[in-house]
């Protein structure tokens, strides 16, 4: 059974920070593109299989959920930690602007 999935006022504001509603006038992905996409496969892999993402921190039950490819988002990671109740919290969204220009340099990719 999926586990019910939490945004907090934290991770919201934050992404709503990084991903205006609507958009803005220097081009940045919406809100509800962010929520269509990333968000919506963070939160699909955070409740149907929480034990199967990387554990953020050694001992606490904090995940990851990491994107990258996604067509116009750059590379993401999602934080988030399992409640009391069995239910996932989001806590916050990290962007690496860089994660591309990084894989350029690499011969292997």
């Amino acid at each position: 059974m999926p586990r019910r999935v939490i945004r907090s006022e934290t991770f919201l504001e934050h992404a709503r920070a990084l991903y205006p509603p609507g958009g803005d006038a220097e081009g940045h992905p919406s809100f509800e593109l962010f929520e269509a996409g990333p968000l919506q496969a963070a939160e699909l892999a955070f409740s149907t299989d929480w034990e199967g993402q990387t554990q953020a921190i050694e001992g606490v039950d904090i995940r990851v959920v990491m994107t990258h490819g996604v067509p116009v988002f750059p590379a993401m990671t999602i934080y988030a930690i399992r409640g009391s109740d069995d239910s996932v919290e989001l806590l916050d969204v990290d962007v690496d602007d860089d994660y591309f220009e990084m894989l350029e340099g690499d011969p292997d990719t």
